[in-house]
């Protein structure tokens, strides 16, 4: 599974345990930017180096970082500023981590200029992340992104036409450059299992 990246939640979030992810076979990981005690806002450059780190010494590296926050948190008066103060905090904290992309939740308008802004400032890559549980819609946005990208596309469709319920959120790649990230909700054995279906039936969306 080296092209994949794997969910934090795929260990449940203890860290210390991400050298059985790479004992599975997985060489990056998404990290979350909501767990509390590791927000972006309560790490000093510090503790994002130990974090970093850490990540590292399992065997893993920080691939991306994650914001799994509703997207209406970006449209309603009462929680767009602190959504979009969130997405920018993160964006630093991949660019601290060394994680080249950030996975948001759909925006668009006044915030979404804002954040992809940032990223560019920044250098990261932003992939914005929509769809069901069993269907993943990814985007990948900014001006650097080649025309040339491949986009492979979850759908429903697709999902039910090869009988099998991704959890893999896309697979996207120019040259391999980009990652194919699978979610952690259902553990790790569950992770491996949906990435080398994957691989197997689609071996050309793998880096």
């Amino acid at each position: 599974s080296p092209g994949f990246v794997i969910e934090e939640s795929a260990v449940g979030g203890n860290l210390s345990r991400l050298g059985s992810a790479h004992q599975a076979g997985f060489r990056s990981v998404a990290i979350d930017a909501t767990v509390v005690g590791r927000r972006p806002r309560e790490l000093d450059v510090g503790a994002r180096s130990d974090l970093r780190r850490m990540v590292i010494q399992q065997g893993v590296s920080p691939m991306a970082v994650m914001l799994p926050i509703p997207p209406e948190h970006f449209v309603r008066e009462e929680t767009v500023d602190r959504a979009c103060a969130a997405a920018v905090q993160s964006i630093g904290l991949a660019e601290s981590l060394n994680a080249q992309w950030v996975t948001l939740p759909e925006m668009d308008g006044e915030a979404a200029s804002l954040i992809q802004q940032e990223a560019e400032r920044r250098g990261r890559h932003v992939l914005i992340i929509g769809g069901t549980d069993t269907s993943g819609l990814v985007e990948v946005v900014g001006s650097d992104v080649p025309a040339h990208a491949g986009a492979f596309r979850l759908v429903a469709e697709s999902a039910s036409a090869l009988q099998l319920p991704f959890a893999v959120f896309a697979g996207l790649q120019t040259d391999r450059i980009f990652p194919i990230f699978v979610t952690g909700d259902g553990g790790l054995v569950e992770a491996e299992r949906l990435a080398r279906n994957f691989a197997s039936l689609l071996p050309e969306c793998v880096g």
